[in-house]
This record gives C-alpha cells, sequence and structure tokens, in this order.
C-alpha cells in the first residue's frame, strides 16, 4: 500500500525530465495542491527552467497578484514558448474585469507579436468584443483586417465588417504627399491643418506622448495653449492641406496607440 502511494508522485518526478505538461493538465483538472507540492523539488532540478514560474503563476488564484506575475514572467522569458499564453492570460483577466481599453491593447499584442500563437482567434474575438463595448468599431476593422492579412486562417465572418486592406505604409505615403513645402512642389501651399492628440498640464507627460507618435514617422511638436486661464501643453502632428487628410492621420494613430484626436485648423 505504502509503495501505492508513492509511484504516483515518483512518476510524476521522472517525467518532469521530458515535459512539464502533465502538470499543466494537473492544473486544468483543478489538482492545483498536487503540483504545488512538486514546486520546491522541480526548482532544485531546473532551477532554469521557464515552466515553474509559469507554473506558479497559473496557481495564484488571486487575480491582480497573478498578472503581475505574468507581466514579471514575459519580462523574464520573452522568448519563451509560454509568453505567449502569459500574453493571454493577462488580456484574459482585463477583459473579465471589464477594462475594455486595456484588454484591447493587450489583446492586439498576441496575433501580431506571436504569429504561431494557438490563441490567435480567441484574442482576435475578445480584441473586437473590447472595441465594441468601446464604441471603436472603426479600430475594430482595422485590427481585424491587419490580422487577417497576417492570417488567412482567421475566421472573421461572424464579425459582421466589411474589411478594409490595411495600408500599412500610410504614415509614409501622407508625409511624402501632404507635408510637401514651397522646396519641394515650387508653391506655398496652407496647411493649417493640425491633429491634436492631448493637452497636458505637465511637460513630461506632453513629452512622452511626442516621443511615443514619433515612431510613426510624423512630424510632431508641443505647443503652449491657453485653456481656463490655465497653461497647457498640447501634442499635435503637423501639418496638413486638408481636413480630411489630418483626419485619416488621427484614425490611424487612434488605431495604432488608442490615443484620441481632435482635427484643428490652426493656420501658421
Amino acid at each position: 500500500m505504502k509503495l501505492w502511494k508513492i509511484f504516483p508522485i515518483f512518476t510524476l518526478t521522472f517525467l518532469t525530465a521530458q515535459s512539464f505538461d502533465i502538470y499543466f493538465q494537473l492544473i486544468e483538472e483543478g489538482k492545483i495542491q498536487e503540483v504545488r507540492d512538486q514546486i520546491p523539488e522541480l526548482k532544485s532540478k531546473y532551477p532554469y527552467e521557464p515552466a515553474i514560474p509559469y507554473l506558479q503563476a497559473l496557481m495564484n488564484e488571486k487575480g491582480d497578484s497573478s498578472i503581475i506575475q505574468f507581466r514579471q514572467f514575459i519580462n523574464k522569458f520573452p522568448n519563451s514558448k509560454y509568453a505567449d499564453d502569459a500574453e493571454m492570460k493577462i488580456g484574459e483577466y482585463l477583459y473579465a474585469r471589464g477594462l475594455y481599453s486595456q484588454a484591447s491593447r493587450q489583446l492586439k499584442k498576441i496575433p501580431l507579436k506571436y504569429k504561431n500563437s494557438n490563441h490567435i482567434q480567441r484574442s482576435v474575438d475578445l480584441l473586437v468584443s473590447s472595441f465594441k463595448a468601446t464604441g471603436e468599431i472603426d479600430s475594430a476593422v482595422y485590427y481585424v483586417s491587419k490580422i487577417k492579412a497576417l492570417n488567412s486562417e482567421l475566421e472573421v465572418d461572424n464579425y459582421g465588417f466589411d474589411l478594409i486592406k490595411p495600408n500599412l505604409k500610410l504614415q509614409k505615403l501622407t508625409s511624402r504627399e501632404v507635408g510637401k513645402t514651397h522646396a519641394t512642389t515650387g508653391k506655398n501651399i496652407p496647411q493649417p491643418w493640425v491633429v491634436q492628440l492631448g493637452a497636458f498640464g505637465k511637460y513630461d507627460n506632453a513629452r512622452r506622448l511626442k516621443n511615443m507618435i514619433k515612431g510613426t514617422g510624423y512630424s510632431v511638436e508641443i505647443v503652449e495653449v491657453m485653456s481656463n486661464k490655465k497653461r497647457l501643453h498640447a501634442v499635435r502632428v503637423v501639418r496638413f492641406e486638408s481636413e480630411e487628410d489630418a483626419d485619416k492621420v488621427g484614425k490611424y494613430i487612434k488605431a495604432q496607440y488608442g490615443v484620441n484626436y481632435r482635427v484643428l485648423n490652426r493656420p501658421k
């Protein structure tokens, strides 16, 4: 009888040399304590194995602290085969909490960053639901179109969208065409339109947003404006010949970064 009790544990430990899958299966079956009991021995035998901290995060039943563990895991093991699993756990948690804006920012990482992930369909389903919950249908259409172009097996019919062909070079085309100056065209064409992305009391907040948007290749500036007798630092993408051109860029930035915008007529 004693040998019978010891045998399952011995088998469990022996299998770790080949695979950790059995531990994930036990967690799915709700046998968390059995896995938890094995963690000290696993750490001793496999001190550098990424599966162990991932298992620990899975066994953490406190939502907020488990998310911290998943984020720490991703930062420490970005190339682990469990990295996309951790990303998905974070996205599912944010969605379940009703934090739809945060969930959409998280969920779009999975199909764009982990091209071979098993979570692509599920992540896009939740991404679309998150965008619908926040009323950002344009963003949903943009990302579904972009992801579908990268993954032909993605099922999109149930979303009810008319997909577009994503213009992945939008920023380059726009900067060349609508950013022409007197030197390149021989004409002094007015460019009174700007895209304002936000106005901040603290300059550092404006600077952080500017640095983020600069990666798109657009010209971004910070200007001082007065609002209700307060001096603010406005972040603007400049300049465009038409309101339509400015709006296209605003939509692109919102889709990419989730930043709201306003198109303003501000002649020099």
